[in-house]
């Protein structure tokens, strides 16, 4: 796992090796930032269930002002951190140690805003069994209703393929745009404005 463009281009990145992490391989992410484009530069991110930060990285690599990192393992955190120092990327990303489900009041008391937002959760959680996907979806929609994501912001949320997420799962956010690679799906969610963020 390496970093693909900008600042830190080539850098190798520290990896987990358990269950709980569902890192992007680099040609899905290098496909991700090739539909985001311009939306990265001086953006704001948050990367959820960041595990080693690898999305919250490359789009601090590609030119993003700052990145904060959410996750609610020590070993991701340490992790993530060693990342940042060897991209030479410490000083624009703030790691936090937190259960992204009690995440919201956390944010909304800060009162900032984001640009872009990568959701990557175990992919046991958005298991249609799971009591959890109802709960991370209802998240999001709260993103835009805490007024979490800025307007003309995005919010990728990466899923196994099977896994399908539709429209009607969420009140708040508009879906624009899946795409699947292997075993990876990418859904693009935003604020119900007039025109898409982005077009391809």
């Amino acid at each position: 796992m390496r970093i693909i463009s900008g600042k830190a281009k080539g850098v190798r990145l520290c990896v987990l090796r358990n269950e709980r992490t569902s890192p992007i391989l680099d040609r899905v992410k290098e496909s991700l930032f090739n539909i985001l484009g311009d939306l990265v530069m001086d953006s704001s991110v948050l990367d959820l269930f960041a595990g080693t930060g690898t999305s919250g990285i490359e789009a601090l690599s590609r030119g993003a002002k700052r990145c904060l990192f959410i996750d609610n393992s020590i070993l991701s955190v340490q992790v993530i951190k060693r990342n940042l120092k060897n991209t030479k990327l410490f000083t624009s990303g703030v790691v936090l140690k937190k259960n992204v489900f009690s995440l919201l009041p956390f944010l909304k008391a800060g009162r900032v805003g984001f640009d872009l937002i990568f959701v990557t959760p175990p992919y046991k959680i958005l298991n249609m069994e799971c009591k959890d996907k109802e709960k991370i979806l209802s998240f999001l929609d709260e993103c835009v209703s805490g007024k979490i994501l800025n307007d003309n912001g995005v919010i990728v949320l990466q899923h196994h393929k099977g896994q399908l997420v539709s429209q009607e799962e969420f009140a708040c956010l508009r879906l624009v745009d899946q795409r699947f690679y292997g075993n990876t799906g990418l859904t693009f969610l935003e604020k119900p404005l007039h025109t898409d963020t982005f077009r391809n």
